[in-house]
């Protein structure tokens, strides 16, 4: 596609149908109706289920919210009405993924259902979701990369937010953008071949909660990689090495549960 013609159809469309918000509810919808229908085909109570998966849909968005909340803090202290806000700016996915697993943990306990089993149910479409959610990022402009020569950059159009980040740094930059990496497009490919792990390890004779894990440390692992290629946001309060760390942990706890796992099922 021409980057100019690009740059009009990114436009168009947040202006016209609100990108991020739209495709964060269709990611929404994806993922708690998805795990609910394969939910019933892998044998779930599907009243049980339902209720389980809406506690851990609510959890989402307040995880997200809280983590976005810590780790940029100043702006909230400026902005305190912001923590309350009903809008869709303002979420760390981590925050909410956590949030989703302790509240899914303890309701599954409450219901009596293998959380793992659980777990590998809602995982595929975890994928699927993040997919959608980052094509809503990239059509409104956010979660932009750093500028980069790469034939397969994206130039976004005049004052969007990445024009608007190289503007800060160059004020040079009025009447130009420099390509950047699609950072979420990275993304939305990492998470869908993630998906498609999820339900191939599904089809085969393996423990509850492989193909949860598996994905956490493949999800993890690309998004430790792509912090990289991503600029860092404005408000950033934390040190620069929190998501690194907080990566690196996940994956340390992930290979730990699978290689136990896996063992188990050999004894």
């Amino acid at each position: 596609m021409h980057p100019t013609l690009l740059k009009i159809n990114l436009t168009f469309i947040n202006f016209d149908i609100k990108a991020y918000p739209f495709f964060l509810a269709l990611a929404a919808s994806v993922v708690f109706f998805g795990s609910l229908y394969f939910a019933k085909k892998r044998n779930l109570p599907i009243r049980d289920s339902f209720w389980i998966l809406l506690a851990m849909l609510f959890s989402v968005f307040v995880g997200a919210r809280l983590l976005h909340f810590l780790l940029n803090f100043g702006l909230y202290q400026n902005h305190p009405e912001k923590l309350w806000s009903i809008s869709t700016q303002g979420f760390s996915l981590f925050g909410g993924i956590l949030a989703a697993i302790i509240s899914g943990f303890f309701a599954c306990r409450f219901f009596k259902i293998n959380v793992w089993k659980l777990g590998d149910t809602v995982v595929p479409f975890l994928g699927i979701g993040i997919a959608l959610m980052r094509v809503g990022c990239f059509l409104n402009g956010c979660c932009f990369g750093k500028i980069t020569n790469l034939p397969w950059g994206v130039t976004f159009p005049f004052f969007s937010q990445a024009h608007k980040y190289q503007l800060s740094q160059n004020h040079e930059q009025l009447f130009s953008v420099d390509p950047v990496h699609p950072t979420q497009l990275y993304e939305l490919s990492a998470a869908l071949l993630g998906s498609f792990v999820a339900f191939y390890i599904l089809k085969k004779k393996l423990p509850d909660g492989v193909a949860f894990l598996v994905f956490g440390i493949w999800f993890s692992a690309f998004r430790w990689v792509n912090y990289y290629f991503r600029v860092v946001p404005v408000n950033f309060d934390a040190s620069p090495n929190f998501y690194p760390i907080f990566y690196s942990f996940t994956i340390g706890i992930c290979v730990f549960l699978l290689y136990n796992k896996l063992k188990e099922s050999k004894l």
